[in-house]
């Protein structure tokens, strides 16, 4: 870690809802999921600059896939 949080990485928790528990928090960095959320994750200590719900973030994948996708000219099959 840098002098004054220069050189320090950020990321986002995404939030894991479940049915019967609670709710788990996933680093963007390094994947750990932990119980909550806080500012700075726990094993990478890279600074949380927000809460993404897993499903929007799978959405969001998906739509820059197929903008490479469409920039590469790659066409997806219909099986």
């Amino acid at each position: 870690m840098g002098l004054f949080g220069f050189g320090r990485s950020s990321g986002h928790w995404i939030k894991h809802g479940h049915f019967f528990g609670k709710d788990t928090f996933e680093c963007s960095r390094c994947g750990r999921e932990f119980k909550s959320s806080s500012s700075r994750c726990p094993k990478c200590g890279a600074d949380m600059r927000g809460v993404v719900d897993a499903w929007e973030e799978q959405q969001r994948r998906e739509a820059h896939e197929e903008d490479l996708d469409e920039y590469e000219g790659i066409e997806d099959a219909d099986y």
